[in-house]
């Protein structure tokens, strides 16, 4: 009692006005020290050691080139004079823009409308395929794109009309969008969920004071995170963006439990007609082992991610670590100051409560249903589809998916590009290797995936439709089209030892039913096929591909590995193999039923909304270790089996459930995101919250506690 006694003394820092001024200098350092705007560019998904980064940046030494917005212009007749003097007019207007480097269009590039028609290189870069609509190729300099794209967004705005509508595609501006959506979200949305929290809180507890103290402790584990996470040299990238309400909840868990444990110890005192002389010491001693263990696993949860390649998921994972020790942290050193400051008080809601006979009841078939319901969501698992659609994060009908929609269907809107040399070494500036390329060319172009192509024999195309240019050869084509005069286009089509060749394509996503790395093996397979081997692979279609066998191999790695080490968490938390079993098959339901429900509802699991998994497995495990250590507690006053189940399913339902529903009620605000990533990763958690409690509250207990055989 003296040990526990100094330590109640010796831990908190001091007034709840000290605290309130930590939290104002933490605001003070966060906006000055800290960038807030996410940082997102056409590679955020790997880091540069990642072998599909080096590839395309290899493509990219080779073959210089630059990003590129593609406009798509539709009208009635785009050969009428009328079209082409406002294409000439949008082309110039653009050239305009600081930040462009070279425009092409149908006045921007080939003689004349029937010149565009004639041409093997021009047709398929400007004409869509129905002629009703017609293409300008805005190439950008560097990758910093948020002004140009800014100043095209105004020109577009003021030149679309309604028989001269212009959409707009390209990897620059798809990753604007991107970026603006986060963005919106982060200032918005994260703000809107901590208001929700802390309204649900108050309506809880019914207590400014502990209503203070949770919202001052939470948010300076969020600012103190983002001040750290800063100071490491971390930005805020596409997932870390979420790390801020994810700090919150974490906090904020630790918070529920300890008042609540607070509540019961001022319960039972009243009770026994006793005074406590520190309630908030004896909530913290109380709460404190379980938030420990609990803040361990959430720790190898996100560490979990650490070993993946994709570089967003490794950030969440530094971040989430970082996060969690630090909310930890906050909530131990700083909450007890509140709670010394409040007086215990019950609200109506915690007051309709369920009897003692209601938690004395097993209810068997309830969590027979749950598991059979899990297991029968399990086998969605095999339809669970990380490979969606660019269109899936955007909404319908919407500007930016309608114009994306467009483009693909007029020649496709996803960049791959292929670098091949012929299979027997030869160089390709012959009339054998023309042909041959000629040949694979034409292949691609029948793929149902590939929409237009552009590549060495169609440029070379264009210069045989020169008069005499049957006396020039292909070598000296290349020689001639590789000067000033001529913009060097062949040095971004053919190496100098004319070894290898591009094969841009411009891939189609709409309908789209394999995935994409299967796309590409089976376009590597095509160069095979007609004397070819594709050297290097690029582009943002290529990336996204690696990006979802990356995103669906970090839920395998990531959840094995979490699982494992919850094992022998398990273990040492429950002290018996039955309660770790029971742990154990409990924590698997979320899992399995969440994955398996996203398979089965067809839900694209992208690179924002997977880690929702990570986070609802946390919350489970941050549940199921408060409810053993209750056990035990029930154990220690002398309980056995189903009784000390009972007792510490009555005493820590409340901080389960009144967490679970703090946390969803927070997360449910992501659903009016106008960005869907954000939308499925709230409407993931909330669904998650609901599995927690059932099989915390009924699964859990029956598996762990109830007899095995009816009392005699």
């Amino acid at each position: 009692m003296m040990k526990r006694a100094v330590f109640g003394k010796a831990l908190p820092l001091g007034s709840p006005w000290l605290m309130l001024a930590i939290i104002c200098a933490l605001l003070l350092s966060v906006a000055v020290l800290v960038d807030l705007s996410p940082v997102v560019d056409q590679n955020f998904f790997f880091s540069t050691n990642d072998p599909g980064i080096q590839q395309t940046k290899k493509i990219e030494q080779r073959f210089p080139s630059q990003p590129e917005v593609i406009l798509a212009v539709s009208s009635r007749d785009i050969s009428s004079a009328r079209y082409l003097e406002r294409i000439q007019k949008l082309t110039q207007r653009v050239q305009s823009i600081g930040g462009v480097s070279a425009v092409k269009s149908l006045t921007e590039g080939p003689k004349s409308f029937e010149d565009a028609l004639k041409s093997p290189f021009w047709s398929r870069l400007l004409i869509a395929p129905d002629r009703k609509s017609s293409n300008v190729i805005i190439f950008l300099k560097g990758r910093h794109t948020e002004k140009p794209i800014q100043r095209l967004e105004q020109i577009v705005h003021e030149m679309d009309a309604r028989d001269f509508r212009i959409h707009i595609a390209g990897p620059p501006y798809v990753v604007e969008m991107i970026r603006r959506s986060l963005a919106h979200d982060f200032r918005y949305f994260s703000l809107t969920a901590v208001a929700l929290f802390g309204l649900t809180m108050a309506a809880l507890f019914r207590s400014i004071r502990l209503f203070v103290g949770m919202l001052c402790t939470c948010t300076s584990a969020v600012l103190l995170t983002l001040l750290l996470q800063s100071l490491l040299g971390h930005k805020i990238g596409i997932l870390t963006v979420n790390l801020g309400t994810i700090v919150f909840v974490i906090a904020l868990s630790h918070l529920v439990y300890m008042t609540f444990n607070w509540q019961t110890l001022a319960n039972r005192a009243h009770r026994m007609g006793k005074e406590s002389p520190n309630l908030a010491a004896a909530a913290r001693s109380m709460t404190f082992p379980p938030s420990f263990w609990s803040m361990v696993c959430a720790s190898l949860g996100f560490a979990s991610l650490l070993i993946v390649q994709a570089k967003p998921l490794r950030e969440l994972g530094f971040g989430g670590v970082l996060g969690t020790v630090v909310a930890f942290t906050c909530a131990y050193l700083m909450y007890p100051a509140f709670l010394r400051w409040a007086v215990p008080r019950k609200s109506k809601i915690v007051e309709a409560e369920p009897t003692h006979a209601f938690w004395l009841r097993r209810f068997a078939l309830l969590s027979l249903g749950i598991i059979l319901l899990s297991i029968g969501l399990g086998f969605g698992l095999m339809k669970v589809n990380t490979d969606p659609s660019l269109f899936d994060y955007f909404k319908p009908k919407q500007e930016l998916r309608d114009g994306l929609e467009f483009v693909d269907r007029t020649g496709g809107c996803n960049p791959l590009t292929l670098v091949v040399s012929a299979t027997n070494g030869s160089r390709l500036n012959t009339d054998e290797a023309y042909k041959k390329m000629w040949t694979l060319h034409g292949a691609l172009e029948n793929r149902k995936e590939v929409g237009a192509v552009i590549s060495l024999p169609t440029l070379l195309a264009e210069g045989d439709r020169t008069p005499f240019s049957f006396l020039i050869s292909y070598e000296k084509m290349m020689e001639i089209m590789a000067q000033p005069k001529y913009a060097r286009v062949s040095k971004g089509f053919v190496t100098n030892d004319r070894k290898e060749a591009v094969f841009m394509l411009r891939m189609i996503e709409a309908h789209r039913t394999k995935y994409r790395v299967d796309v590409v093996n089976d376009l590597r397979a095509l160069c095979r096929r007609y004397g070819f081997k594709a050297d290097l692979v690029g582009g943002i279609y290529y990336l996204q591909g690696r990006l979802a066998k990356l995103v669906a191999e970090s839920l395998v790695t990531g959840l094995f590995w979490l699982n494992l080490l919850f094992v022998v968490i398990a273990w040492l938390v429950a002290r018996s193999i039955r309660g770790a079993l029971a742990m154990i098959a409990s924590l698997t339901l979320v899992p399995l039923s969440m994955l398996g429900g996203i398979g089965w509802l067809h839900v694209p699991v992208d690179i924002i909304s997977a880690p929702a998994t990570n986070v609802c497995i946390g919350i489970a495990i941050d549940s199921m270790i408060h409810l053993v250590f209750g056990v035990r507690r029930a154990q220690r006053d002398g309980k056995k089996g189903w009784d000390a189940w009972v007792f510490a399913r009555e005493e820590q339902w409340r901080g389960i459930v009144y967490s679970d529903v703090i946390i969803a009620a927070g997360f449910a605000i992501f659903v009016l995101s106008d960005f869907p990533p954000t939308q499925r990763f709230g409407l993931v958690v909330l669904a998650g919250c609901v599995i927690d409690i059932l099989a915390n509250l009924f699964v859990l207990p029956l598996l762990g506690g109830a007899p095995l055989k009816k009392r005699v």
